[in-house]
């Protein structure tokens, strides 16, 4: 938990608006850092062994590449967010959060790595900002939920921090404090694999930054390249397919009418999200060549990954009673 947060003063305060803090804390978690200039060093190839599973995610609970851990923490938050309103609920208390993806899902994203997802979203650059403009203008669940407690008496808003994050000790105050109440119900797991995320978060940067640096990797996306330009987009590699719709937004003109940001011309904006939508899908197809030797690469790289930090993984880990 954040320092700071601590005895009476967490209380009632800080944790009427949860789904903030655990939100901004899962962007950290799940966006490192994969590119690296280092030579890599290629792990031994586990033959009698498929790629058919992660044995990062296998051992600890998360996948090693970002845009997929990102994907998971959205769901995980998503289901807790799910889990805190019911539980004030059944408590007898009105509770708002966020959409996970309003605050976290923002730029390019892997989704759930389907075709389905793919032909929705593209790489999800421009669907995350046709989002933030919808959701621009409103007061978020922060100020939601501070404007109820402010309207509950002093007896209902003693229930309604009971109910949230359990019961303080006077003789603590100072102390640091661990929530309970719909707080921790909802949202340990998610934060205890959040710590763990974030532990090993340097370790997992130079693991995916040398597989990014690896020849085969190099290989794979020019392969990906030259399948690529006969359907009319001609990138180097999937980095630069983002950049150029990055690139495409910019020249989108927007205005502020009373404080709202709009798009001056929305045709633009739907026909950036098509080109993006087929260009993702194409590059779907593209990948489909040496999408299984990709996926062997990384199991070897996290066996490898593995074996390196069994020690810190090992003082991070508890044991299996």
């Amino acid at each position: 938990m954040a320092e700071g947060i601590r005895g009476l003063i967490y209380a009632g305060r800080v944790l009427r608006s949860v789904g903030t803090f655990v939100v901004a804390a899962l962007f950290v978690a799940a966006c490192g850092s994969s590119g690296s200039s280092d030579t890599a060093t290629a792990p031994t190839a586990v033959s009698e062994e498929t790629a058919s599973e992660s044995p990062l995610e296998a051992a600890l609970g998360f996948p090693s590449e970002p845009g997929q851990r990102q994907y998971q923490l959205i769901t995980m938050q998503r289901a807790a967010d799910i889990a805190i309103v019911e539980c004030m609920r059944q408590a007898g208390f009105f509770y708002a959060v966020d959409a996970a993806e309003s605050r976290f899902q923002y730029g390019a994203s892997v989704g759930d790595g389907s075709r389905e997802w793919i032909a929705e979203n593209g790489l999800g650059i421009t669907p995350s900002v046709i989002a933030a403009l919808q959701g621009n203008g409103g007061q978020g669940a922060a100020a939601t939920n501070l404007n109820y407690v402010a309207s509950l008496t002093p007896e209902e808003s003693t229930a309604y921090d009971r109910a949230l994050i359990g019961d303080t000790d006077p003789s603590a105050a100072g102390a640091e404090f661990q929530p309970g109440g719909c707080f921790a119900q909802s949202f340990t797991s998610i934060l205890d694999l959040l710590g763990l995320i974030q532990a090993l978060e340097p370790q997992l940067d130079v693991m995916n930054s040398r597989m990014a640096s690896d020849p085969r990797v190099r290989e794979f996306q020019a392969t990906w390249s030259a399948c690529m330009a006969p359907l009319g987009h001609r990138y180097d590699n999937e980095d630069a397919m983002a950049d150029d719709v990055y690139a495409r937004l910019l020249t989108i003109e927007l205005v502020e009418i009373d404080g709202v940001t709009q798009v001056v011309t929305p045709d633009e904006l739907d026909a950036l999200l098509a080109f993006e939508r087929q260009a993702a899908l194409d590059s779907f197809g593209c990948r489909e060549s040496f999408a299984d030797q990709r996926a062997q690469l990384r199991y070897d790289y996290e066996r490898e990954f593995l074996e390196d930090n069994r020690f810190r993984i090992a003082d991070l880990v508890p044991p299996t009673p």
